[in-house]
């Protein structure tokens, strides 16, 4: 068995390094919005999973389901994350995109299975679809590790070893925090996603939910059809054409944020403040021309390493039991921060090098 990690020492030495990391990350974020940290019930569950020692001479193998497709930055990112955790373990790597299909999403689950994969990370786009699929793994002892499985701390995910939390309500919690000290008591609409993916439904309750705790008054919501910068294009002017005062925008993605900024402008609509979701090369750029006034950035590449490391873990009997859920914290990203913000880029790097980062 080859450690990553030679002592304990060095172990508790490089934990303690990570948690100041992490610290200093989300106060820097903070302080850049002028907002308290996130108070609900997510800042319950930890952060990680246990970091496994790669064992020789062991043949494993995982797939990752893109749950959209190479286009999509953030998904894209989400996979390159287990791929580079798996690889530093020795683990050999298939991924496949599903394309926002729930049946593509079932037959990819199956041929991973067929192919031989030891372990399987997904992002489920309808979790009833898969009983049959999830069934069929656990008989054959295959492992998998879901990212937003469920929402709540009192649902369960039967047929998953363990899953990890992209944060939704934090994330709505910071978007909705930064938008009221920008538009105080601010009339505000929601961008969200057309086709029923559980968890960016679940994104826009939550958005409902702090905007009443934050004195916002939620006046309209539409959905982006495509998933893309044409179709928030598409989803903004709809909501521009209804409303004729609108102060805010809070969207479930980036293309959705900048096609609501592309929208407005078209209609001479200035001053709306946009926030949106994820972080990805197109977000940041946005916030530094000023299209946007925020993201927050998912922690995308750390979320596929510890699904990788979560899965490896419970392959090689480490660290067991491992927590059923963990979450990893999103960053709230401004004009004044983006500047110093860690990019998923230098995070890879990190992972690709045997080290989980943050």
């Amino acid at each position: 068995m080859t450690k990553r990690w030679t002592t304990a020492a060095g172990k508790l030495t490089v934990a303690l390094v990570i948690l100041a990391v992490v610290g200093a990350v989300t106060a820097a974020a903070l302080a850049a919005g002028g907002i308290k940290p996130y108070p609900g019930f997510e800042k319950a569950y930890p952060a990680r999973f246990h970091v496994p020692a790669k064992v020789s001479g062991k043949q494993l193998t995982i797939g990752c389901q893109n749950p959209v497709n190479a286009g999509n930055e953030t998904t894209a990112v989400f996979c390159k994350g287990v791929q580079a955790e798996a690889q530093a373990l020795g683990m050999k790597y298939i991924g496949l995109e599903d394309g926002l299909s729930v049946s593509k999403q079932v037959s990819n689950f199956n041929q991973l299975m067929a192919q031989g994969a030891n372990a399987i990370v997904l992002y489920p786009l309808a979790p009833d679809s898969l009983r049959a699929s999830l069934a069929k793994a656990k008989k054959q002892h295959v492992v998998v590790i879901g990212l937003n499985v469920t929402f709540t701390k009192s649902a369960k995910a039967p047929g998953y070893d363990a899953q990890v939390w992209e944060g939704r309500d934090s994330e709505a919690y910071l978007s909705v925090a930064e938008l009221a000290r920008l538009v105080p008591h601010g009339k505000v609409v929601i961008i969200g996603i057309g086709i029923p993916v559980p968890a960016i439904k679940y994104l826009a309750q939550r958005y409902r939910y702090w905007a009443g705790k934050f004195g916002l008054k939620v006046i309209g919501e539409q959905d982006n059809p495509s998933d893309d910068i044409t179709g928030g294009q598409q989803a903004m002017a709809g909501l521009l054409g209804k409303y004729g005062s609108i102060d805010g925008v809070l969207a479930y993605n980036d293309p959705s944020a900048v096609g609501a900024y592309t929208a407005a402008r078209n209609e001479g609509r200035s001053g709306i403040k946009i926030i949106g979701i994820n972080g990805s090369s197109l977000g940041i750029s946005a916030l530094k021309a000023g299209h946007v006034s925020a993201i927050i950035q998912v922690d995308a590449v750390n979320q596929g390493a510890q699904a990788a490391a979560a899965a490896y873990d419970t392959l090689t009997k480490q660290g067991l039991p491992l927590p059923k859920t963990i979450v990893r914290p999103a960053r709230l990203l401004t004009q004044s921060n983006v500047g110093s913000a860690v990019t998923w880029a230098s995070e890879l790097s990190t992972i690709t090098a045997g080290k989980l980062s943050r």
